[in-house]
């Protein structure tokens, strides 16, 4: 089988098999080249502009090389480790397709366009990608499965390098993002992980040799979320985007999952892009959107008049009094912008929030079992053939674990701050710091 080469400019030469370029070459595909990966990241770290179409592609690399280092580690443990090509092949295509039917701009109008973007993928799969998988023996219900996160049939640690604590898209997302951002915060050792995966007693495990390196990855994505995902710009022209989307509401005709599954919409979707829903803000004729649509194409985004990170008031220490303070604040503010002169548009508030690490279900303050339970990195021992969850040994991770990131903010357009401000002012004493 002759390999087509990719360079990439995070993982170097990537491999491509004939099968897998079909999917790359198809016009579906070809779209994610414009959607971009961290939608209008871009307006504050200029060289974001990077696409879906780069991630997917990466990802699917990392899954190859995570599924070589299981098989390679797990024999020379003498464990009894008998997947095959046929289970290769169907990880790299799940990784592969798993952002394929993302909404333009990625996750900033997830669910002001239509569902979720696993429901688009899943369904596109099944519309224009089935022939190609069942060529090379992949089962197409089990590529879906694995998008939408479900266990591998009868080797659910598969799984695991497709939807999990570790998995092969953050492992991408993380080291392409901080490099097209031009910062440092999600670089981590990506080889000495891969090198230290395993199945060990049929549980995905990592080797402790790679201990320090899983440690420093999950710090660099709390890194990534603080300084570049949650980053206040970027937020806020999301947000603006988001608004626009809800007023415009259904003159937007953007296709239902069923409709793609069936084949008879997946053509108008190949057109729903970043720049299909641009030209639908900016050739709007509703006054709101027009006013956003401005503010966006001369970069002048809305004001931050409270917010979790940048202000404090006196007496309060603890991060979870501040978030209830803020609560307050902003419900109080929205319910009374008509008499501030404030329309329903100009205010944009804002929640964000991650877990950046599941811990074990029995101790865990925000996630159930069923989220957290079969989720856990587990580091093993091979000379003591002891195994035992990340957080047992790392305080660092244990803590991350017990402290959700959470951000509550609000924005009002330049027009409005003073109003606003002096709201917030007169309701709850809060200032900016000096």
């Amino acid at each position: 089988m002759k390999l087509k080469k990719f360079r990439d400019p995070i993982h170097g030469f990537i491999s491509i098999s004939p099968a897998e370029l079909k999917i790359i070459d198809s016009p579906i595909f070809q779209r994610t080249r414009n959607i971009r990966q961290l939608s209008l990241g871009h307006y504050v770290y200029h060289g974001a502009e990077h696409s879906r179409f780069g991630h997917m592609i990466g990802t699917a690399h990392i899954a190859g090389r995570a599924f070589d280092s299981l098989k390679q580690n797990s024999e020379e443990l003498g464990e009894d480790f008998q997947e095959n090509d046929v289970d290769r092949a169907t990880l790299r295509m799940a990784a592969l397709l798993h952002d394929v039917g993302h909404a333009p701009f990625s996750h900033a109008l997830e669910g002001v366009l239509g569902s979720v973007h696993e429901k688009y993928s899943k369904a596109l799969v099944k519309a224009c990608f089935e022939d190609i998988l069942s060529e090379e023996d992949v089962d197409v219900d089990t590529v879906n499965n694995l998008i939408d996160g479900d266990p591998y049939p009868d080797k659910p640690y598969l799984s695991k390098i497709i939807s999990g604590q570790l998995d092969v898209d953050r492992l991408d997302y993380l080291l392409r993002d901080s490099y097209y951002a031009g910062v440092s915060y999600g670089e981590y050792d990506l080889d000495r992980i891969i090198t230290q995966l395993a199945v060990v007693d049929n549980k995905f495990v990592v080797l402790d040799g790679g201990y320090e390196a899983v440690e420093q990855m999950i710090f660099a994505r709390y890194q990534m979320y603080q300084q570049v995902y949650f980053h206040k710009t970027k937020r806020v022209f999301e947000l603006m985007l988001r608004k626009c989307g809800e007023i415009l509401g259904d003159e937007i005709d953007y296709p239902d999952p069923s409709k793609i599954e069936d084949r008879s919409r997946v053509e108008d979707y190949m057109r729903c892009d970043d720049r299909w829903f641009l030209n639908s803000v900016f050739e709007s004729t509703d006054s709101r959107v027009s006013a956003i649509a401005d503010m966006i194409k001369r970069r002048k985004p809305y004001k931050e008049v409270y917010s979790s990170v940048t202000y404090r008031k006196e007496g309060i220490r603890e991060p979870s009094d501040l978030i209830s303070e803020l609560e307050t604040i902003q419900t109080g503010l929205q319910n009374n912008l008509e008499s501030l002169g404030i329309e329903d548009h100009e205010f944009l508030p804002d929640e964000s929030s991650r877990s950046i690490y599941k811990l074990m279900p029995d101790y865990s303050i925000s996630d159930t079992e069923d989220e957290a339970g079969e989720n856990i990195i587990y580091i093993h021992y091979k000379n003591q053939h002891y195994t035992e969850p990340l957080e047992e040994r790392s305080h660092v991770i244990d803590t991350l674990g017990r402290h959700q990131t959470f951000i509550i903010r609000g924005f009002v357009t330049p027009q409005k701050y003073a109003k606003a401000e002096e709201y917030i002012k007169r309701a709850s004493g809060l200032r900016r710091p000096a």
